[in-house]
């Protein structure tokens, strides 16, 4: 669990939704709950912390794309979080399949926070 480096408690986005297969396409940004829950917004401008609300701590938060029911990309690009763990990532890549998704190879992308280096390809 982490919380959000931005500790400004804002109100929960009414856009906010539990990521759930018939989603339609684009580009999102995700936070995943205390219970493991994923939830998705729109992408836009510092939406991270107004995914969950409240200031409330995540397991892992990053972006997503969907397209025709697929997971194109899944990063942990999330400046409001930072995680960097692969293995979190990872997890949330398996929490995503076990919901229905196919996630299309070379789409869960590590970026790191320390240098402007290329992600790592994780699967």
């Amino acid at each position: 669990m982490k919380g959000p480096l931005d500790r400004f408690p804002y109100e929960r986005d009414a856009r906010s939704r539990e990521l759930r297969p018939g989603i339609k396409d684009g580009v999102y940004v995700f936070v995943q709950d205390k219970s493991g829950v994923i939830f998705v917004l729109p992408e836009g401008a510092h939406l991270h912390p107004k995914v969950l609300g409240g200031a409330q701590p995540a397991m892992y938060a990053g972006d997503l794309t969907v397209f025709h029911g697929s997971i194109q990309d899944i990063t942990n690009l999330s400046g409001t979080f930072q995680f960097s763990d692969a293995a979190g990532l990872l997890a949330v890549a398996e929490a995503v399949k076990h919901l229905g998704f196919f996630i299309m190879p070379g789409a869960v992308r590590l970026f790191s926070y320390v240098d402007s280096s290329r992600p790592v390809v994780l699967r």
